[in-house]
């Protein structure tokens, strides 16, 4: 499984958000933020993650820790983005990962301050 996590960090660090969602989501996935149901399905997910990706003109995106036990993963990232307007919106957050059959069936974002 630490391949897997690995690439997905590659593609998220390289701001492919997209690619990472229909690569790595299972098509039913569960996603929440803080908390709050994101989207439950891959393509929900993209939908909503598209006009955000398009929206900005740089990503810098680092990892800040990494966990993996047994088939959860546990990322930390600090993402620093700006936008098509220049605005700059910097953020760190944590995404707990389930994975079953080298697909993401839920997902945990929370925002780290």
């Amino acid at each position: 499984m630490d391949e897997l996590v690995d690439d997905l960090i590659k593609l998220n660090q390289s701001g492919q958000i997209l690619e990472l969602c229909e690569k790595y989501y299972d098509e039913r996935v569960l996603m929440l933020n803080n908390g709050t149901i994101f989207a439950e399905s891959m393509q929900e997910a993209y939908d909503k993650q598209k006009g955000f990706v398009d929206s900005v003109a740089e990503f810098e995106i680092n990892l800040i820790s990494k966990k993996i036990e047994g088939n959860v993963s546990e990322l930390i990232f600090h993402y620093k983005m700006t936008a098509n307007d220049a605005k700059v919106t910097e953020f760190t957050g944590k995404h707990t990962q389930y994975w079953n059959h080298q697909k993401i069936v839920k997902e945990e974002y929370e925002s780290i301050s």
